[in-house]
């Protein structure tokens, strides 16, 4: 019923195969039917190869902005400038850039240089930094709503009012463990070389060199430094030497935090000259109070262990107060930093919880910013006039679509770009009308 049925079958491929190369694997070629090499992307200065946010931030696309007339910023009559668009002087543009004042996702690029709406906002924060007894401020609001550039016309007034500004904008920068560092055996504490280069940097570059220099050393101060031609020592005098000589200096990464700490304490030391210490981004603190860096024990180090942490901490709780009435600290956070309690609680809108870890609640930072007596000043959204006046000036700037001006009034616009901006957000207004063209 069922046939037997048979079939040869020949091993002699298999066995007459050759051995592969040691290292190589077995199996099909993966090469490409043409011998050709690909060519390597020619990048130019021209090429859009970096992400689009750092593109747009870096290739100069405001070049072909047209060219607006508008009123400087003058910090001296503030309320002049209130509830009109302003440009900055080529000065302030200057040192804000050095500062760090202008965001990448700011939309600076849409127009020929850096603009801001001057809102009842920016005289109520002037006054209340002016009120306070404590002068340290934090500016609270949802993201988009503008506390960066709050924090532009803060740096812009005290520059004009002749202060020293020092600005840090993004404390990520010293908290992602891309820096080199140690340990400093006399202090207990990590120092950032590299990351401190910058930020001295920074200072002497933003604010006027004459102010700088009118700043004599109360003390004296000694710094290696070795160059090609062997090591050398600066020496600074107590009365001969000024602060922008102490900023100035070049000396070796080992003695870059003593040289940093010296001019923290020239710049709290001395009466004359107001101080205006702001920090951007400031919830990546309160929320990340441990840093990327780790010691030898593979432990990841706490931000008050790290110099610049320790530093900012102090003059959070007054441990290390101005001795210039009128200098101040003005924190701000960001919408891009996740939340917890620590925020809430230093401020007493929430209860301390004991039980909640420490991923949702620093007790430390709480302290710190109850004792420092932080008071919030809280960004509230524009107003239909406010959102009226920004459509009239970007209508002038031709970022506007030609079809919504021909087929609707300003009077409609406006009541439109209010709802779809939430109700008044400053960048969810930019966003409506420069991220949705079709």
């Amino acid at each position: 019923m069922f046939k037997l049925q048979s079939r040869n079958i020949s091993l002699s491929a298999i066995t007459r195969a050759a051995v592969p190369g040691k290292g190589k694997a077995q199996g099909f070629s993966k090469k490409k039917g043409s011998e050709r090499k690909s060519t390597t992307k020619r990048i130019t200065d021209n090429t859009l190869y970096k992400k689009w946010i750092n593109t747009v931030h870096t290739a100069k696309f405001n070049r072909n902005a047209p060219v607006m007339s508008l009123p400087k910023y003058t910090p001296n009559d503030m309320d002049s400038c209130v509830g009109k668009v302003v440009k900055f002087s080529e000065q302030q543009c200057k040192s804000l850039h050095h500062l760090g004042s202008f965001k990448k996702d700011q939309f600076n690029e849409l127009f020929n240089a850096p603009i801001s709406l001057i809102r009842h906002e920016s005289a109520n924060l002037q006054e209340s930094i002016t009120k306070s007894k404590s002068k340290r401020i934090i500016i609270t609001g949802e993201p988009g709503i503008g506390k960066t550039t709050l924090l532009s016309h803060i740096h812009a007034n005290a520059l004009g009012l002749n202060s020293i500004v020092i600005n840090i904008s993004y404390p990520q920068l010293f908290l992602n463990g891309r820096n080199d560092f140690f340990l400093d055996e006399e202090s207990k504490l990590y120092i950032q070389p590299m990351y401190l280069k910058k930020f001295i940097r920074k200072i002497l570059k933003a604010n006027d060199e004459k102010i700088l220099a009118s700043v004599k050393l109360s003390d004296s101060y000694t710094f290696s430094r070795t160059t090609m031609k062997g090591a050398t020592n600066i020496t600074l005098h107590r009365g001969s030497s000024t602060l922008f000589d102490l900023l100035s200096s070049s000396v070796n990464a080992n003695v870059r935090g003593k040289q940093y700490q010296a001019i923290m304490k020239e710049l709290y030391g001395q009466p004359n000259i107001p101080i205006c210490f702001t920090i951007d981004n400031f919830s990546s603190i309160l929320t990340q109070p441990f840093s990327e860096y780790r010691d030898v024990e593979n432990k990841n180090i706490y931000a008050l262990d790290l110099q610049i942490g320790k530093t900012i901490m102090d003059l959070v709780s007054g441990e290390v107060p101005f001795l210039n009435p009128k200098s101040c600290l003005v924190m701000a956070i960001s919408g891009v930093d996740r939340t917890n309690r620590t925020l809430p609680v230093a401020l007493g809108k929430l209860p301390e919880d004991p039980y909640v870890t420490r991923y949702h609640y620093e007790p430390n930072f709480a302290k710190i910013m109850k004792k420092g007596m932080v008071e919030e000043f809280e960004v509230t959204k524009m107003g239909k006039d406010e959102v009226r006046t920004l459509l009239r000036f970007y209508s002038d700037a031709k970022i506007i679509l030609k079809r919504e001006l021909q087929t609707k009034t300003l009077e409609n616009l406006s009541e439109e770009k209010y709802f779809l901006s939430g109700n008044g957000n400053p960048r969810e207004l930019l966003k409506s009308i420069v991220l949705t063209h079709k």
